[in-house]
């Protein structure tokens, strides 16, 4: 159809367009000014830490007992009064 001239500008953007993406988006400048300022992680104290000994993991258990609790109580004093 397109003959060889096109098959060969075919063969070439296939070939040098990945790698001309590959060399703009991977060389140190486009990484310098548009990844390295992105914080993928939280910092470590702003992150959810879970218990570690037996009686943190007490403690937590008591306030997420207490916690339901409250929702409970709050469900029931709502039901009563309507």
């Amino acid at each position: 159809m397109g003959g060889p001239r096109l098959e060969i500008m075919k063969f070439g953007v296939y070939v040098f367009f990945p790698v001309g993406v590959m060399l703009y988006f991977g060389g140190p400048e486009f990484y310098d000014s548009y990844v390295k300022g992105i914080r993928f992680w939280p910092e470590y104290n702003k992150t959810h830490q879970p218990p570690t000994t037996s009686d943190e993991v007490r403690s937590a258990l008591d306030k997420m007992k207490a916690e339901r609790e409250e929702r409970w109580r709050k469900v029931l004093q709502e039901n009563n009064n309507n």
